[in-house]
């Protein structure tokens, strides 16, 4: 029995990291975060796969878009493994985002069209 929770545990912790977001393959130059989410992936990552957070900006094979909906300048970063539980994730509003690696400050400005797009999302999603 005293087992059983830890067990119960890890494979929770482990279904949730099913649909993670790939973490950066690095940290040294070539990082972005999204505007909206301020998810932290490699350039070429954005090109890949897009946001994980944020389908609807439709970054994936577009590099002009990810140098549009994403800022290359950020400060600091943060993992988060299991957002619904992390009281971090729940203090920065990442709780219903996937796991991942976000900023937790974005340093540029947000573009006037990427600005408008999140607003129209938020508001279609109230």
């Amino acid at each position: 029995d005293q087992f059983v929770e830890p067990v119960a545990r890890a494979r929770t912790m482990a279904s949730a990291l099913d649909n993670a977001a790939d973490p950066p393959r690095e940290f040294v130059k070539h990082t972005r975060a999204c505007f909206r989410c301020k998810l932290v992936k490699t350039f070429d990552q954005f090109v890949e796969a897009g946001c994980d957070n944020c389908e609807f900006f439709q970054m994936t094979d577009d590099r002009g878009r990810v140098v549009e909906c994403t800022a290359a300048h950020y400060s600091g970063v943060c993992a988060v493994i299991d957002p619904k539980s992390s009281w971090t994730a729940k203090w920065l509003r990442l709780g219903k985002l996937v796991p991942g690696c976000y900023a937790l400050e974005i340093n540029d400005d947000v573009p006037d069209a990427v600005a408008t797009e999140i607003e129209e999302r938020m508001d279609a999603g109230r």
